[in-house]
């Protein structure tokens, strides 16, 4: 090389021509800009041009004619020519088989600069270009096409997003960029994808404080959300739907067999009724009761609990099981219910309908005048409910008389407040906090009702349905049946009760004071409850753990063995406690969810008319650092309120409601008047 030759190197940006200057220390001097050098290793070298200059302006002159060269160069038909004989050739054997010529430089480098910008074709070796072979080249072509329409498909959603309309029909590329989206919705940055979702975001001018919350508005707007998208449904992967075998499986299921069995004990002759919500369809438990009279002495009573006997029903293993297992609960949600089991059991075969024989699990007491429990058994049985009543009903026939059903409704209802007594003599703490019930209907109305725990049906069913619980649980223990059992320790509360009046503030403290219960195989005090030793067995349509619990007790009493395993019950019970304090969590948050968002319509509705929405509530705890939590007095709901320092917890007080977050499910309350 000879001072001012111009010479091909390679930069971090690409090829470059520059003039050359000297050759130090095996490093290359050159001019690679006007007034602008540079010193590169030799292997930097890529081609000697044979061209000289003495100025930049020479040097600029051949890089525009070269790029221009190169631009125009298209290589495929030399390719076609050498590619299946897969020779190397040099740079000089590529040009004159493009231009069919001997080269001139220029056009050398300008071929130089093609091979170097696009390798589809040829791979550099050294000095030497290798044609690929034609399988590679149809895949790269692909490749590239592929990511041409990517980026097209891309260019073309982020202007219909940043426009409001999606197009008629999207390509396949474009339903992968909205997925994403949807990914980041319901995931935000724990979801693998969310980087790309986000930067995708930011290419279609999606931007905001809270990006996840951003891109749930923009899916919305794009009609591809619903405003009221339950996105926990899709997380914990939960559906309405069954699979298409459990739906022909449960099509199958039979229930005559249970019925003719002449093992089963026949109490269709007895009166038996169901007590539940109005809108309940899927019935596990129902009552009897019969007043013995004996001359002389204080009346006795035979109280029966009837549980449909679901888990005899469905075979142990099969795919309705299965499913069941899988599912672990029903769920219950303002706006829907996503059931356990399929409806041909749920409300159907595996339900205590009126007038309708079913085979079921019975608990029968006999209680004296004053509660206590003389004699008990459980059978397996046959029963025929002549009533389904709803707990309105149910506390209408306590309180009249001339109802058919008064006197065992009334029995059940003095001996229920005894049983109730006697638990919370032995350390049961009942709160019988009222509940909140919210239901939307199908054109998505909401309604909201406060249901009262302590009314007489209500707090009769919760009695029976601890009562058989407590003796199914003492059965698995005598029989050494292995069972789930729920314990609890007895909490010290007799501080709380000698300083606070009963109210929303002492049964705050009362249930912050509670340990969770304990899940075990073992049998043990449920201290919250005031029961010995406690399972649950009573909702077999609605929970995993109380159909195996019942199977298992079934099973022992038609065969007199084990079913279930230490080790399958210890699995099933700890899934279950997980699963259903997830579910429950589910619930709770859908229920916070639409109560919130009917409250802000009535908040709306008072500002029209130029007024606040004033509600009244009760202080619980007012830390110095955080907002205060309080209850409001017209609804069981608690919520998080800016309050001044001189708020108490006890104090009741009115709150202004100032907005809703639905997608945080908060709302922003504050003092409404001076607080003293």
């Amino acid at each position: 090389m000879q001072q001012g030759d111009i010479i091909v190197v390679r930069l971090d940006s690409g090829p470059r021509l520059g003039r050359f200057i000297e050759l130090k220390s095996n490093r290359v001097r050159l001019a690679i800009g006007r007034n602008r050098e540079a010193r590169l290793p030799v292997s930097r070298v890529i081609h000697e041009t044979g061209i000289s200059a003495t100025s930049f302006d020479a040097v600029e002159a051949l890089s525009q004619e070269v790029v221009a060269v190169a631009s125009e160069i298209d290589l495929e038909e030399v390719w076609d020519v050498v590619c299946d004989d897969g020779d190397a050739l040099t740079l000089t054997d590529i040009a004159e088989l493009y231009w069919g010529t001997e080269p001139t430089r220029q056009q050398c480098v300008g071929m130089l600069f093609h091979l170097l910008g696009e390798e589809l074709r040829f791979a550099r070796d050294g000095s030497h270009y290798i044609p690929r072979d034609r399988e590679t080249v149809a895949q790269t072509l692909e490749r590239t096409q592929r990511q041409a329409r990517r980026a097209s498909d891309s260019e073309a959603l982020t202007a219909a997003i940043k426009s409001g309309a999606l197009p008629s029909e999207l390509t396949e590329y474009q339903s992968g960029l909205l997925d994403q989206i949807r990914g980041f919705v319901l995931y935000g940055d724990d979801y693998s994808r969310a980087n790309p979702a986000k930067l995708f975001l930011n290419e279609a001018g999606v931007k905001g404080r809270d990006l996840q919350r951003s891109a749930f508005e923009t899916l919305v707007s794009l009609g591809l959300m619903r405003e009221n998208e339950h996105l926990a449904l899709e997380r914990e992967d939960i559906t309405p739907n069954f699979p298409a075998d459990v739906l022909a499986e449960a099509e199958t299921i039979d229930i005559e067999p249970l019925l003719s069995d002449p093992d089963r004990l026949d109490l269709t002759g007895l009166i038996v009724f169901s007590i539940d919500d109005s809108e309940t369809r899927d019935r596990d438990d129902a009552l009897s009761v019969e007043i013995l009279e004996e001359s002389g002495e204080s009346p006795k009573y035979r109280v029966g609990i009837h549980i449909t006997d679901v888990g005899a029903l469905i075979p142990q293993g099969a795919a309705l099981d299965a499913e069941a297992d899988r599912r672990m609960s029903s769920l219950y949600l303002p706006e829907q219910t996503i059931s356990m089991l399929p409806a041909q059991i749920s409300t159907d075969r595996g339900s205590i309908n009126p007038r309708e024989a079913r085979a079921t699990i019975s608990l029968i007491a006999e209680l004296s005048e004053s509660a206590e429990i003389a004699d008990w058994r459980v059978v397996r049985s046959v029963t025929r409910s002549s009533y389904a009543l709803s707990y309105v009903e149910a506390d209408k026939i306590i309180a009249e008389s001339d109802h058919p059903l008064h006197d065992k409704l009334a029995a059940l209802h003095k001996l229920a407040s005894l049983l109730r007594i006697g638990r919370e003599t032995r350390g049961a703490l009942n709160f019988d906090r009222d509940e909140l019930s919210v239901k939307v209907d199908s054109e998505g109305d909401i309604s909201v009702a406060v249901i009262p725990r302590n009314a007489p049906s209500r707090s009769l069913v919760q009695e029976y349905m601890v009562l058989c619980n407590s003796l199914l649980a003492q059965y698995c223990s005598e029989a050494d049946l292995p069972a789930p059992y729920r314990t609890q320790a007895i909490p010290d509360v007799s501080d709380i009760m000698a300083q606070h009046q009963p109210g929303p503030l002492r049964s705050y403290l009362m249930m912050r004071r509670l340990t969770p219960a304990v899940v075990t195989t073992k049998p043990g005090l449920h201290g919250g409850l005031g029961v010995e030793a406690y399972t649950q067995a009573t909702s077999p349509l609605r929970r995993y753990p109380d159909l195996m619990v019942q199977r298992q007790i079934s099973h022992h009493l038609r065969t007199g063995e084990t079913l279930y395993d230490n080790e399958s019950v210890t699995s099933v019970a700890h899934r279950a406690d997980t699963q259903i304090r997830q579910m429950s969590r589910i619930e709770n948050q859908r229920r916070q969810y639409f109560f919130l968002k009917w409250l802000d319509e009535r908040r709306v509705k008072v500002e029209e008319v130029g007024d606040t929405c004033v509600l009244s509530g009760t202080v619980l705890e007012n830390p110095p650092n955080r907002a205060a939590t309080v209850e409001l007095a017209d609804w069981p709901f608690r919520t998080r309120a800016a309050l001044p320092n001189s708020a108490s917890p006890g104090d009741e007080i009115q709150l202004r409601l100032h907005s809703v977050d639905l997608w945080r499910r908060t709302a922003q309350f504050t003092l409404s008047v001076a607080h003293s």
